[in-house]
């Protein structure tokens, strides 16, 4: 899992893409990652439909990011890239820095928090 405490600062805009969350951060440093473009990247693949969360336009991610599924996924957007699932609407991402992450929820009778599922 990457080091992103001392990086990426603060929030401005939480968008939520089915069981994916994904912060637009402020004054992200980037300098203590290795950026790779890529011009798809899928954030996460729906665990009982089988359908993904696709980001297409052009993106740098951390090349230590994980593959898809896999927390967290910390990605540039060089202009505008689009986000798409079969089931939910899509979101068109601005020029900027983001941080996805897996929505959680506490499940009281087995006392864990669990992924939710898409």
């Amino acid at each position: 899992m990457m080091n992103t405490k001392n990086h990426l600062g603060k929030f401005s805009k939480v968008y939520r893409h089915g069981d994916v969350i994904i912060f637009r951060l402020d004054q992200a440093n980037l300098e203590a990652f290795t950026m790779t473009p890529v011009n798809k990247l899928v954030l996460a693949y729906g665990e009982v439909t089988g359908h993904a969360h696709r980001l297409a336009g052009e993106v740098n991610i951390a090349a230590n990011a994980p593959e898809a599924g896999i927390e967290p996924v910390l990605f540039e957007v060089i202009n505008k890239a689009v986000l798409t699932h079969e089931e939910h609407d899509t979101i068109v991402l601005n020029k900027g820095v983001y941080l996805k992450v897996n929505q959680v929820e506490y499940d009281p009778f087995k006392d864990l928090v669990v992924a939710i599922r898409d």
